[in-house]
């Protein structure tokens, strides 16, 4: 068994991981997703990444920190935490680091992000984030997480690490992530990280598209990279 503690993303609250926490359960991992405070615009990144570092307590040995999007800022704050993660970057922007010279672009061509507010956090109006982040969601299920998404706030202050921490790191990007470039995706993860990023089908959520490939392949990953994970057979 493993411990997974899954990190959302900007605009997000953790009930965008039951469907996969359930599939992890049946495999026979624990799981804990905190609530960031990516909304709050006085939260500097440690603050963000407090609610998952107090979440750790709840979790044994060995440990899986997955950071979806812009959590991919807070993950290795986590991960550099518990001593043996293994890091798991999902469909990531890669936090607070800036693209160097030479680049692809980072964003997909036409994204309609809404503009930033007078007090210099964004929302997304219901319909345009369906149509933008969830087009391959039932459209119930997409209103449903549509209607539960909050602004997003910059964090206040300076990332703490002077680089991504030197700890097991897997990227794993959607082949057709709405928000993300794949090519960004490659350029950062072999540039950056020096690791073979891992392409998934769908769309920037893997974990509502199709929670059930997405667990198999963390299952996968930590009995890879942690030998100690031992889950059990998947239940009926």
């Amino acid at each position: 068994m493993a411990g997974f503690c899954l990190l959302h993303g900007g605009w997000h609250e953790p009930s965008c991981w039951e469907p996969l926490e359930a599939q992890m359960t049946k495999r026979g991992h624990q799981t804990v997703a905190p609530d960031l405070p990516l909304h709050d615009p006085h939260a500097d990144f440690e603050q963000r990444a407090r609610p998952a570092l107090d979440a750790l307590d709840r979790v044994e040995d060995p440990v899986v920190v997955v950071g979806h999007s812009a959590a991919s800022a807070y993950a290795p704050l986590v991960a550099v935490a518990r001593p043996g993660s293994l890091l798991v970057h999902l469909c990531p922007r890669l936090g607070p680091f800036k693209p160097p010279p030479g680049a692809p672009p980072m964003f997909r061509e036409g994204v309609p992000f809404p503009a930033d507010r007078q007090d210099g956090t964004s929302a997304w109006e219901t319909d345009s984030a369906i149509t933008a982040l969830y087009p391959r969601l039932p459209e119930d299920t997409a209103r449903s997480h549509a209607q539960r998404m909050r602004p997003l706030a910059p964090p206040a202050g300076e990332f703490p690490m002077p680089s991504h921490p030197d700890v097991p790191t897997v990227l794993i990007y959607a082949a057709a992530d709405e928000l993300f470039e794949p090519a960004w995706e490659h350029f950062m993860a072999e540039e950056l990280l020096g690791v073979e990023p891992i392409e998934i089908p769908g769309g920037h959520f893997p974990m509502l598209e199709d929670p059930d490939g997405l667990a198999e392949l963390l299952d996968r990953l930590a009995h890879d990279h942690l030998p100690e994970a031992d889950a059990g057979p998947v239940a009926e």
